[in-house]
Parts: C-alpha cells; sequence; structure tokens
C-alpha cells in the first residue's frame, strides 16, 4: 500500500508534530448557533425523559443525560465546525482510524491527539451551552 497513512504517520508523535503545525483551532462561537438552535427548536427538552423529569439537572451530569438525539446534534455541529477548519487534519485523522482498523489494529493511538481533543471541545461547548442557555431556564422547563 503505497499511499498508506500509517506510513506517512507511523507513530504518535509523527502525528502530532503534524498537528501542531496544521490545527486551526475550534472555538465555541464555531457551534454556538448550532447548539443554541437545537436547544431553541427543542424547547429545552434535550434530556433523557426521566432525568428531566426529575427536575434534578445539574452542571456535574447533564452531559451524560443528553437524549440520542440531542448528542446527535451537538456531535454533528462540532464535527461540522472541526471539518469546515481543519479538513486536511480530519481526513488524515480518519484515514489512520479506517486503515488501523482494515488491518485489524485495534491498538493504533497514532491520532489519538484528535480524539482528545474533539472530546475536550465537545465537553467544554456543551459545559458553556450549559452556562449560558441551561443553568438560567431550570425552573422555567
Amino acid at each position: 500500500m503505497e499511499d498508506s497513512v500509517l506510513k506517512e504517520f507511523p507513530d504518535r508523535e509523527a502525528f502530532e508534530k503534524y498537528w501542531e503545525n496544521s490545527y486551526v483551532p475550534v472555538v465555541y462561537e464555531d457551534v454556538q448557533e448550532t447548539f443554541e438552535d437545537y436547544l431553541t427548536a427543542a424547547d429545552g427538552h434535550i434530556f433523557l425523559s426521566d432525568y428531566e423529569e426529575r427536575g434534578c439537572i445539574s452542571k456535574e451530569d447533564f452531559a451524560e443525560n443528553l437524549s440520542q438525539e440531542a448528542q446527535f446534534t451537538f456531535q454533528d455541529g462540532l464535527t461540522e465546525a472541526f471539518y469546515e477548519k481543519n479538513p486536511k487534519l480530519y481526513e488524515k485523522a480518519f484515514a489512520i482510524y479506517e486503515e488501523a482498523q482494515m488491518e485489524g489494529r485495534t491498538d493504533c493511538d497514532t491520532a489519538s491527539v484528535f480524539h482528545e481533543t474533539y472530546q475536550r471541545l465537545y465537553l467544554a461547548f456543551l459545559n458553556r451551552l450549559y452556562d449560558e442557555k441551561i443553568a438560567g431556564n431550570k425552573g422555567k422547563a
């Protein structure tokens, strides 16, 4: 396989160097409209029904109790924003994952900086949405 992305990035350090030179930061403002529009369209009902019915929505655990639709919507919004700013980086990370899967490698952490950054951003952006739009509306739903 001449065009092997795993040959281009044989280890985590090689990909992280590429990441450092290529990554364009994704900020909350990049996803804000998508997140807030969904929250408004759902009329604030973005949680698992039993969690919402208990009325104990807290910053500590709200992200773990989002409905599946809300999770997908927020993740899709972040993925689109990330891809818009970092298309080549996203494609390389995904290609590394795909190639490792095709080779049967489950221990490939070459592009783990991508996954770690994505998860960190996802939680940070959800927390900001909570602070700005959910915390003040808890008693109004």
